[in-house]
């Protein structure tokens, strides 16, 4: 029970929610000076003076009743005023109780003065650096209090047994009361200066703490600026993937509409050769078509049909064989083909300024159900990019679909012309046989008819030899 009792004592005033934390701090400090103010001076002084001079009682009485109400006060939270009553009532109550027991000619008495001397440290104690109005104000009326001492002993006098108060006097000044003084303000000094020490030990915990709680939230926003970093990392990349795809989906649409656009076979193909060699801001490009035989054995030719550099449509005949450079390499590979590295006698870019060898060759099969049904050539003087590469082989997809398509549209139509000629044959020949077919007819009925007439002209013979 005291336990909780002195607990809540030293509390008082902690769970103020207005106050600032450099306010809160103070709390128990100022509780701490303030049971040490009345347990080692305020109530021992009382107990003596009752003894020895009672006319004096109420002087630490005030003291005693100081301490209580700025316990009290503290409960009620008036820390920020309280603090100044317990840090200048004291020094002055001290001081006015030496005033009481020396004479107009007499010098104070030391050890109430060292206990006015230990007293001042209270504000130091009880005040914070920042709240220099309230500290220096209460050094200055503590300062007051002593400097002020040859009017007090002037002013108060007691009036009492005069043996008895000279006896208290010697006690205070060299008996055993003196040393008992002493010791009580070297009591209260301690105590103070312990308080300093718990003070700045508990700061410099809490600047540890703080220090530690900075270099967490430093650590933290090390990390969330690493993360916000990596976070716009990847909003950049997915932007920069998200444009790729949109560069890719809209070159893919102008392919399709070229391919969609029922142009001669010769004029389509220059189309998406200029078209892809723009997109891709290469220099010169190629598109080569498989030819085959229906015979198996017949060999393959893979035929130049469209060639775009430098901003002009190019018609150039050019045949090559399965096999035959890389062109012929890639079909028989069936694989994508990318060099940087570029023989200086394979191809050359060529302009009105002169002509080049290219830093970059891409060379990709057009195949559809793995069936390579046409080569696409680009050269450019930049590297292309993985995005880009992977564009051109996606776009490979469609312009083999389309050739092929295109095959099988050009074999039906050659069919359906032999069909639609082989039925015009039959068609003639069908009436070439009707007409031989009529003149046979008309042939018989002239025979007929000469027959009969032959046998009506044998009759008439007949009658006229057996007449």
């Amino acid at each position: 029970m005291r336990l909780s009792i002195l607990t809540i004592i030293l509390n008082a005033g902690a769970s103020t929610e207005e106050l600032p934390d450099y306010l809160l701090r103070k709390v128990r400090p100022t509780n701490v000076v303030t049971l040490i103010l009345v347990f080692t001076i305020a109530i021992p002084f009382v107990i003596i003076s009752l003894i020895y001079l009672p006319p004096l009682f109420y002087i630490p009485l005030a003291g005693v009743i100081t301490g209580i109400g700025v316990i009290i006060a503290n409960l009620l939270g008036g820390l920020k005023y309280s603090r100044i009553f317990i840090s200048v009532l004291p020094v002055w109550q001290v001081m006015l109780y030496n005033s009481y027991l020396c004479g107009p000619e007499d010098q104070p008495i030391s050890s109430l003065f060292l206990v006015a001397i230990s007293f001042m440290l209270a504000p130091f104690i009880m005040f914070d650096l920042r709240e220099k109005v309230f500290l220096y104000g209460s050094l200055l009326v503590c300062s007051l209090a002593i400097f002020s001492f040859p009017i007090q002993k002037h002013l108060f006098k007691v009036v009492y047994d005069t043996d008895r108060i000279e006896e208290y006097v010697h006690l205070l000044q060299v008996g055993w009361l003196s040393n008992v003084t002493v010791l009580l303000s070297i009591l209260a000094a301690v105590g103070s200066i312990l308080g300093l020490a718990i003070l700045n030990f508990e700061a410099e915990k809490k600047s540890e703490v703080m220090r530690k709680e900075s270099d967490e939230q430093k650590a933290n926003l090390e990390k969330e600026k690493l993360q916000r970093e990596e976070d716009l990392r990847q909003l950049k990349l997915a932007q920069q993937e998200e444009k790729k795809r949109q560069w890719a989906a809209e070159g893919i649409a102008m392919l399709s509409d070229i391919l969609r656009s029922n142009l001669p076979e010769q004029e389509l193909y220059g189309s998406v050769i200029s078209m892809i060699v723009k997109y891709m801001k290469a220099n010169q490009g190629g598109l080569y078509v498989v030819y085959r035989d229906e015979n198996v054995n017949a060999p393959v030719e893979i035929k130049l049909t469209a060639c775009y550099a430098y901003g002009r449509k190019k018609y150039l005949e050019q045949t090559i064989s399965a096999g035959q450079g890389l062109i012929g390499q890639t079909y028989l590979e069936g694989q994508l083909t990318f060099m940087t590295n570029i023989p200086q006698d394979y191809i050359k870019i060529t302009s009105g300024l002169g002509e080049a060898t290219p830093h970059a060759l891409l060379i990709v099969p057009l195949k559809v159900n793995n069936t390579t049904e046409g080569i696409l050539e680009i050269a450019s003087f930049t590297p292309f990019e993985k995005h880009e590469i992977e564009f051109i082989d996606k776009l490979g997809e469609g312009i083999a679909s389309f050739i092929q398509n295109n095959r099988v549209n050009m074999n039906t139509k050659v069919l359906l012309e032999q069909a639609q000629e082989q039925a015009q044959q039959l068609r003639a020949q069908e009436e070439e046989m009707r007409q031989n077919m009529e003149e046979l007819a008309a042939t018989q009925e002239e025979m007929q008819r000469k027959e009969q007439e032959y046998l009506n002209r044998i009759q008439q013979l007949e009658m006229q030899i057996s007449l």
